[in-house]
């Protein structure tokens, strides 16, 4: 049986019981200065860190996108409203071992489509883990991610990609949410692997903005996000982020 890292298993802990807090903070009338203030106080209040803070410079320690802004959005001081998609993105590290995590809430009201798309964005994922064993390939996840998102009329966002993960936040292997079976890297036991999801309601133009970090789409498009760490077992995958 694979021995999974008791700090990465913690860290991971850490991470899914922060998501769950957060989640009750997704709705209107809520300032993203005050989920991002959160999110801190719980990682820190678990005696871990929050693993975007400094990195590469990043000024805090969640991303969080509404709508149109994809990844990496610093918060802001923006209100939530009715109808919004708040992507919640963190990282917790502990000891030296990090977990990624992202989870996408419908805030308020959304529209049935938009409702559609986060279902599934988290069911590509969710079956994505399924097939994530040894022997098979990154290409495997791709494929299975691009199946399920382009057979429901949603649209892969293909410049962003899952990773590998532990001792550093980004580390090799790159997962596309796209590719053949078959192909790619091959999965092995104990690999550390970010498997994340990131679509949107129609085809995108991505640009980067003035902060240098928050990655938007068209004004009118709505993106969703939804991301686990993982370890690859002998007995198959081990997800360390489960919120629930």
């Amino acid at each position: 049986m694979t021995q999974i890292n008791k700090d990465l298993a913690e860290a991971g802990r850490i991470a899914a019981f922060t998501h769950r807090e957060v989640a009750a903070l997704a709705i209107p009338g809520v300032n993203l200065l005050n989920i991002e203030k959160k999110v801190n106080e719980l990682i820190m209040a678990s005696g871990a860190s929050a693993a975007f803070l400094g990195y590469k410079g990043y000024p805090s320690a969640s991303c969080l996108s509404v709508n149109s802004a994809v990844v990496h959005a610093i918060p802001q001081n923006y209100v939530l409203k009715s109808g919004d998609v708040l992507s919640v993105d963190l990282g917790v590290e502990k000891n030296g071992w990090i977990v990624d995590t992202a989870w996408s809430h419908a805030v308020g009201l959304v529209t049935p489509r938009v409702s559609e798309l986060l279902s599934v964005t988290k069911r590509s994922l969710d079956e994505a883990i399924k097939i994530a064993r040894m022997g098979n390939t990154t290409g495997d996840i791709g494929h299975v991610v691009q199946t399920i998102v382009e057979k429901a009329g949603f649209h892969i966002i293909r410049d962003l990609t899952g990773h590998g993960v532990g001792k550093e936040l980004q580390m090799p292997p790159t997962i596309p949410n796209y590719g053949r079976a078959g192909t790619g890297v091959e999965l092995k036991e104990g690999m550390i692997l970010a498997l994340e999801p990131i679509t949107a309601i129609q085809p995108v133009h991505l640009t980067v903005e003035n902060d240098n970090w928050t990655i938007r789409a068209h004004p009118d498009v709505v993106c969703a996000h939804f991301e686990h760490t993982i370890v690859i077992t002998k007995t198959g995958p081990v997800i360390l982020t489960k919120a629930a």
